[in-house]
């Protein structure tokens, strides 16, 4: 597996879990707790974003809307990472642009799975 993630992640262990588990995997990762400079980090190559939804400046959605307006990044899969599992919410997220959702607690095999179709999509 190979390409590149950003993670956007405010909570320390999920980030360190996130972070660890791509690498592991054969991943390079760009990180950021906030999504500052989002546009930026993500034009220079990534295959995939993960997103959190709540962070501390601004929401998930919002960030996810300056990069669906950006022609660098407007197709670059975003996949939502949250605690808001339930299905209304799920929806919504996917409703909102999401290519994807996956509910914390984390499942390490799910993400992988999720991060490998997406970064192979970009491939082909």
């Amino acid at each position: 597996m190979s390409g590149t993630v950003v993670i956007v992640e405010d909570n320390a262990m999920n980030m360190k879990l996130l972070d660890q588990a791509l690498t592991i995997a054969g991943y390079r990762t760009v990180k950021s707790p906030d999504g500052e400079n989002l546009v930026e980090l993500t034009a220079d190559g990534a295959q995939v974003v993960l997103m959190d939804i709540q962070l501390p400046k601004r929401s998930g959605v919002d960030l996810l809307k300056e990069l669906r307006d950006d022609p660098r990044t407007r197709t670059i899969p975003v996949l939502a990472v949250t605690a808001f599992a339930d299905p209304e919410s799920v929806s919504g997220f996917l409703s909102e642009g999401f290519n994807q959702v996956i509910t914390k607690p984390i499942s390490v095999r799910k993400l992988l799975d999720e991060v490998e179709r997406y970064c192979s999509e970009t491939r082909d």
